[in-house]
């Protein structure tokens, strides 16, 4: 079976001048194999060409998507610390507006409703620093205030809780009222229908229950129904509470100032200090 392959390779290294009959039979025998051969030679040195630059194309792609993967993954990082600096930052900036005492408290937990809306948090302060009806702040607004203080941790009832009541006002117009929660995202008050109140005005604190400094954000008017001699009046919170990764409590006065407040500004106003 060797005779055949050698006899061509012997009669194509010959010069033309050495070549005899034998040699040239040889040749117009073999010359179709040469040439099957020579093509399958080049197909399939190009199979494996491609084949092997498809291999490193991939193995570049693969590379490339992994480090696009960390890129994006080092994106949502930044986003998140940006965030949370631009929270801290907000908070030390409202913790210099505010002049009363406050205690800083980290979120460590949430209620959620059926439709995954935060109706409670939960703060890492206890009950040796902490106690119920303290008033709870963010950088955008109220919170709500502490509803049962525990040991190690305590919970607190946000604005939108049914059994949340602060007295507010409108800040354009100074009309009064008390702010009690309705739902998972709203809160309401009711306001003589003589008072001058709309959509989109700004409802802040009144400070006249003691609790909650003055002036500090509610929420916005996002509706306004008229009843015969008061006005109904719908508020969207101003804090984000599923946002949340930090609060202020604000730490309760003595009791002998908020008896003396009671009488200098609760019966002035015609509100009563809420406990």
């Amino acid at each position: 079976m060797l005779l055949g392959p050698m006899a061509l390779i012997r009669a194509s290294m010959l010069a033309p001048q050495e070549v005899n009959g034998f040699d040239r039979a040889v040749r117009r025998i073999g010359a179709p194999l040469e040439s099957g051969l020579s093509f399958s030679w080049r197909w399939a040195s190009s199979f494996f060409e491609r084949w092997f630059f498809q291999a490193s194309m991939l193995e570049e792609k693969e590379e490339l998507e992994r480090e696009n993967r960390e890129l994006r993954r080092y994106e949502r990082e930044l986003a998140v610390i940006s965030e949370e600096n631009e929270g801290l930052r907000r908070l030390l900036g409202m913790r210099d507006r505010v002049t009363d005492d406050l205690l800083t408290a980290q979120i460590i937990g949430v209620e959620q409703s059926p439709f995954f809306r935060v109706v409670k948090v939960r703060v890492d302060q206890g009950s040796s620093r902490v106690e119920p009806g303290m008033a709870v702040l963010a950088a955008d607004g109220v919170v709500g205030r502490i509803q049962r203080a525990y040991e190690e941790y305590a919970d607190v009832m946000l604005v939108t809780d049914p059994g949340s009541k602060i007295a507010v006002e409108v800040a354009r117009t100074r009309a009064p009222g008390i702010l009690v929660g309705v739902s998972e995202v709203g809160c309401e008050l009711e306001v003589s229908s003589d008072d001058d109140v709309a959509e989109g005005d700004l409802i802040q604190t009144s400070g006249v229950d003691d609790l909650f400094p003055k002036g500090r954000p509610i929420g916005a008017v996002i509706n306004v129904e008229r009843r015969n001699d008061r006005q109904v009046v719908s508020v969207q919170p101003a804090v984000r509470f599923d946002r949340l990764d930090a609060v202020f409590v604000v730490l309760a006065p003595e009791p002998a100032t908020l008896t003396k407040a009671a009488t200098n500004h609760g019966a002035a106003a015609g509100i009563q200090p809420i406990r």
